[in-house]
């Protein structure tokens, strides 16, 4: 049995791994390692894609035009029909920040270079990734850059050394060590392009690409095949259970279930062992024959549900979208898949016509969009006035600011100067106050700045995105390669050398015990207990030590506890709320605030008690005694984004910085 010949266990095999993406994605905490049906499906294709390159090249009537008329008709139609859904969805719902985002996603799509898009964007398995629509075709991008490369490289095999199987295997077995190698170490020392990178996946195309031209599985006996079944099956169950966002991956950690997708394979090659047979059923059959086009239209279903502001783990809502996406999938298998997989008989100028056609197109769209920076004629007026907020960010003085400090060297004073975009207060005279932190404390500078406009005392804002203002190894911020603790460490240093007269603190410390480091909390999972202990062991510990150094230099300090965090897109829901007669979108209320705070004001509190610290609370100045927090006033959102205050929620909070402040400069 030829590796082309059809196999019913791997459409099974198919379902497995796209069943527990699925799973993954609507809720990680139902499958913790669901993630790895991906790897699973790498390898489906390593060995489906290679057995029918190298039993052609052994023929001698491999031909690239057949081969990529082949992959056109198989993955396009589909692709861009799913594509264009997206992009009507999104012009109806996303606003033109959003849009712009969604539009540059699709562009690199088009171009299959998700992968290499997304790796310099985000972090798979954070929280913000939830909310790029687009985020699943980075996997897609992996596959067709294989399809280009590993191809060429076979044939050039041939032609100057024959077909082989020996020197094909040779040249599978250095490809996928060289990869696995460099999987294992980019997992460590950059897992944000890691995760994402071709030759960092490509070991576990090569564990497919083995058994094709190796032909592994053939001469197994039945026992034997029982065994080979049984231990992939068991493989692939205990890395859905055990993997999870905390390991270094994909690593060595994805060999646990590409291995076991790979026994699976190597069992069924020259017969069928009754250990997989719930893979042959009928019912998963159907699912895998159906798995590509389930797998295109899941992701984003479940991340529109989220811009909406629906929970897709809440069993309702779970349950529409599975109906959704099953009746999607079907109907495109049925009325797309299929008609257009005839095409292949009909020459290949109608196939690479549709790639070109449908390819322009699309980039035509995203060049419109993109140059009108989300085309907002589609937003009425009152709604764009509500999304101003967010550009306000991103064109500010606070966000230039936080930019400069990545210069390899600094000094304070001369950022205090009155012609520095992080001066904050008076104009004249030195820097006395200094506001330290991470995007909270950009975000509150408008407010402590008219504080001490207020007061007639020149500030400085020193403030990096994702760094607490807590020089600790074990308190790294968002940045995985040390910068956030190189940074607060030269930061500390030069408070200490100029000594103002009063330091403030600020930051989402939440996000350093209790997790949530997206855009909305609803769907951020917590983290498991022993971590939420170990990181407010540390935060009590990096507190106790800062305060330690400001005593010995006589520094005051200020400390801002965290905002309340909505946990939605404030300016987003509000628009879309407005847009689509939503209920208008409310904030946390108080107490729920505090529950949220509570860990984390516990373990500052005892740095501020035995300090004499002076604190700010910003839930004085945003929410009511008992009652819920504003999120916006009047007309005006007093946040830009999900926790970051806009100019005007960070000005609510300038009398209380006053009131801290005064007595420390002298002005009670």
């Amino acid at each position: 049995m030829t590796p082309a010949a059809y196999r019913p266990d791997i459409d099974g095999l198919r379902a497995v791994a796209v069943l527990s993406v699925v799973v993954f994605h609507l809720n990680s905490d139902w499958l913790p390692g669901g993630f790895a049906g991906v790897d699973i499906f790498f390898v489906i294709s390593g060995y489906l894609i290679t057995g029918i390159v190298w039993t052609e090249l052994a023929a001698g009537r491999f031909t690239l035009k057949t081969f990529y008329q082949r992959r056109i008709l198989r993955i396009l139609p589909a692709y861009y029909l799913v594509l264009a859904a997206s992009f009507l969805v999104a012009a109806l719902v996303l606003m033109p920040v959003e849009f712009d985002a969604f539009s540059m996603s699709a562009r690199a799509s088009v171009l299959f270079a998700a992968n290499f898009w997304f790796a310099q964007r985000i972090d798979y398995f954070d929280q913000a990734s939830e909310q790029d629509h687009l985020l699943h075709l980075w996997s897609l991008a992996v596959e067709e850059q294989f399809y280009v490369v590993f191809p060429l490289l076979l044939m050039l095999l041939v032609r100057f050394a024959g077909p082989s199987a020996r020197k094909a295997l040779l040249l599978v077995l250095v490809l996928g060590a060289a990869s696995l190698v460099a999987s294992i170490a980019m997992a460590v020392l950059a897992p944000r392009a890691g995760f994402f990178m071709p030759h960092t996946r490509a070991f576990e195309l090569m564990i497919g690409a083995l058994l094709a031209i190796s032909g592994a599985g053939t001469r197994l006996s039945q026992p034997q095949r029982e065994v080979a079944g049984a231990l992939g099956l068991a493989m692939i169950a205990v890395s859905f259970v055990l993997l999870s966002e905390e390991l270094a991956y994909p690593g060595g950690w994805a060999l646990l279930p590409c291995l076991g997708g790979g026994l699976i394979i190597m069992s069924g090659a020259g017969g069928q062992p009754r250990v997989t047979a719930a893979l042959r059923w009928p019912v998963c059959i159907a699912v895998g024959l159906v798995s590509y086009s389930l797998y295109l239209w899941h992701w984003p279903v479940i991340a529109f549900a989220r811009t909406l502001g629906f929970d897709p783990a809440a069993p309702t809502t779970t349950a529409s979208l599975l109906l959704l996406m099953a009746v999607l999938s079907a109907a495109t298998w049925r009325f797309v898949e299929q008609p257009v997989r005839g095409w292949r008989h009909k020459g290949a100028a109608r196939a690479f016509g549709l790639f070109t056609g449908l390819s322009l197109a699309t980039l035509a769209i995203t060049a419109v969009v993109e140059a009108t920076d989300g085309l907002p004629q589609r937003i009425p007026p009152r709604v764009t006035g509500l999304m101003a907020a967010n550009e306000e960010w991103r064109t500010s003085d606070r966000l230039a600011c936080m930019s400069r400090w990545r210069d390899d060297s600094f000094v304070l004073a001369e950022r205090g100067q009155s012609d520095s975009p992080c001066r904050l207060g008076a104009g004249e005279g030195r820097a006395r106050v200094v506001l330290w932190g991470d995007s909270h404390a950009a975000a509150l500078a408008p407010g402590v700045d008219a504080a001490l406009a207020e007061l007639e005392i020149g500030g400085l804002l020193v403030a990096k995105a994702g760094c607490p203002p807590l020089a600790d190894p074990r308190i790294g911020g968002s940045e995985p390669d040390g910068t956030c603790q190189q940074f607060t460490t030269r930061v500390l240093d030069e408070i200490l050398a100029v000594r103002p007269d009063a330091v403030i603190l600020v930051a989402r410390w939440t996000l350093i015990a209790e997790g949530g480091t997206g855009v909305d909390l609803r769907f951020a999972p917590p983290p498991s207990d022993a971590q939420r202990l170990a990181r407010l062991k540390a935060l009590d510990e990096a507190a106790e030590a800062l305060a330690a150094r400001f005593d010995e230099a006589g520094i005051p300090v200020i400390l801002v506890h965290t905002v309340p965090e909505p946990g939605i897109n404030v300016p987003s829901a509000i628009a879309v709320s407005e847009r689509f007669g939503f209920a208008e979108p409310a904030g946390p209320d108080r107490s729920g605030a505090l529950l949220r705070q509570q860990a984390t004001r516990a373990a500052l509190n005892r740095a501020t008690e035995r300090h004499d610290w002076r604190v700010v609370d910003p839930l004085d100045g945003l929410c009511g005694a008992a009652g819920a927090c504003k999120i916006a006033a009047g007309d005006e959102p007093l946040y830009f984004d999900s926790n970051h205050l806009t100019v005007r929620g960070a000005e609510m909070l300038s009398p209380h910085l006053v009131e801290a402040l005064a007595p420390l400069l002298g002005r009670d």
